[in-house]
């Protein structure tokens, strides 16, 4: 990787909270922090410019229900989004968390991800969207 150096003129107080920041988060400097807040910003633009190569992981909290976990399981298995995997967690008694990875056209993902929250029952519904760089596919073929 080739590393280059530019300079960025920024007002003094959004420095030091950025630099407040750095220090929170244990960065090993700005230019790391600067590099990471970058990529973030690169893949927010390419999900919001639309596209198929998308990932994202959809969190939802709700009250343990066999109606409501069956009302998850129709609309996954309905949706236009692949659903690659679903992790189940019991929280309590009477609450789960499951964390939903999906794929597809953002499009797709976040209709799902409307559908799922307007689910009577869901408390809590987030998602954390991706997009994979453009001529990146989802095909790999290496070993863990």
């Amino acid at each position: 990787m080739v590393l280059k150096r530019f300079g960025v003129s920024i007002p003094e107080k959004l420095l030091a909270e950025f630099d407040k920041i750095v220090e929170e988060r244990g960065y090993i400097g700005r230019s790391e922090a600067i590099r990471d807040a970058m990529r973030t910003y690169i893949s927010e633009s390419r999900w919001e410019s639309g596209g198929t190569n998308m990932m994202a992981s959809l969190n939802i909290v709700y009250s343990h229900k066999p109606k409501i976990m069956a009302d998850l399981i129709r609309v996954q298995h309905n949706s236009e989004a692949h659903v690659i995997s679903t992790v189940h967690v019991h929280m309590s008694k009477s609450h789960c968390m499951e964390v939903i990875t999906l794929r597809g056209s953002n499009d797709a993902i976040v209709k799902l991800a409307n559908t799922v929250a307007g689910i009577s029952g869901i408390e809590y519904s987030k998602l954390f969207t991706y997009a994979l760089s453009e001529g990146e596919n989802f095909e790999h073929d290496h070993t863990h």
